[in-house]
């Protein structure tokens, strides 16, 4: 057993313990999708993968070994640049498996067809970013959104990313289950923890 596979396993039980207490009956979930990981690798001495999910596609970054992290903020942004670009990730921390980094790449997760439409794409996103690009592109997710959203700001829908911070924001609203959140509720409202429209 290498040592990336107890990680792997302890993401995927996270997702899956958030899929099944927070997300049941939110329309975004894509039936035709589970929790799975996908190209968990060693990257200058941090971990760094994909979880798939049926509501979202986030690139996930841990702390090296002896790394610590302690001092930065939930939703604080973090850029790091791999081979083919920079990306900007959000500080975020799950029960489970601990403070991490991510990169949201897709959300909602309705334009893949099954379960190997979603792990061919992240397979390929995992292998181009490892390959160095002289001129990379702009990373096209602008995350500084979702901070404006969380603040309580006026924002166009955005993606949704560091789903930990939403499931917060959830249980800090008394008596807010999953079963309460309404059809049409918009992500804004996920995202600062509105599970039922007022009216």
């Amino acid at each position: 057993m290498s040592e990336l596979d107890p990680l792997t396993q302890r993401i995927e039980e996270t997702f899956t313990r958030i899929e099944q207490e927070q997300m049941k009956g939110i329309p975004l979930l894509n039936p035709n999708l589970k929790v799975q990981t996908s190209g968990f690798q060693l990257f200058e001495g941090r971990m760094v993968g994909i979880v798939i999910t049926p509501w979202l596609m986030n690139l996930i970054l841990f702390p090296a070994e002896g790394e610590d992290w302690s001092d930065l903020t939930l939703g604080e942004k973090q850029t790091h640049r791999f081979p083919a670009n920079e990306y900007r990730f959000m500080v975020n921390e799950f029960e489970g498996i601990g403070q991490c980094q991510t990169h949201s790449l897709h959300s909602p997760m309705h334009e893949f067809m099954d379960q190997d439409h979603a792990v061919a794409a992240a397979e390929s996103f995992m292998q181009t970013l490892m390959v160095e690009v002289e001129h990379p592109e702009q990373d096209p997710h602008d995350e500084a959104l979702l901070g404006r959203i969380l603040r309580g700001e006026e924002t166009p829908e955005i993606e949704m990313d560091g789903f930990a911070l939403a499931e917060k924001k959830i249980a800090e609203q008394e008596g807010c289950q999953s079963e309460s959140v309404e059809p049409g509720i918009t992500r804004r409202d996920l995202l600062r923890g509105v599970c039922r429209r007022e009216g």
